[in-house]
């Protein structure tokens, strides 16, 4: 039994030393599968970096450059508003005295125009009382004159002798 118990750890050995090699290949395949991928991951980040760095490097440059332009049209246009601002404001005041100064010129002018208009109707009134009471008393006169001269025109009704009181 013994050289059973021999041949069956012989056995046990040899299938754990084959384990441990197949382990082992394993272990390398798996080790050169990763260095490939390294080295292709190192490639890219190489060409990654021939590519965007000179971007990087001209985008900081042109910041640079236009970095004060930008703030000096930022301060002009800053400055341009607060004066549109001001003088909006001023434009609104003006405009609010004209239109205060047109609407008193306009009551002034109504005012003058009503006295004018009330005057001139008065005077009309005046002058035609004062053409039509003559006018009416000449129009009466006539009147008694065409009727006396109408009357004496007229026959004398005769009489009529029956009718004779």
């Amino acid at each position: 039994m013994t050289m059973n118990t021999e041949t069956i750890l012989i056995v046990f050995v040899a299938f754990t030393g084959i384990a441990v090699l197949l382990q082992a290949c394993i272990l390398f395949a798996i080790f050169i599968s990763l260095r490939k991928t390294a080295k292709s991951v190192l490639e890219t980040t190489e060409d990654l970096k021939a590519t965007v760095l000179p971007m990087v490097h001209s985008t900081r440059d042109l910041v640079e450059r236009i970095t004060p332009q930008v703030l000096t049209v930022t301060a002009g246009l800053a400055e341009l508003t607060e004066t549109l601002k001001r003088q909006s404001t001023g434009v609104s005041f003006s405009a609010s005295e004209i239109t205060q100064r047109i609407s008193n010129q306009v009551k002034r002018l109504d005012s003058m125009l009503t006295v004018s208009l009330d005057a001139v109707e008065r005077a009309t009134g005046a002058v035609e009382n004062a053409v039509s009471a003559p006018v009416r008393q000449v129009n009466g006169i006539l009147a008694a004159i065409r009727a006396i001269i109408d009357t004496y025109r007229s026959e004398t009704p005769r009489r009529d002798p029956r009718n004779s009181h």
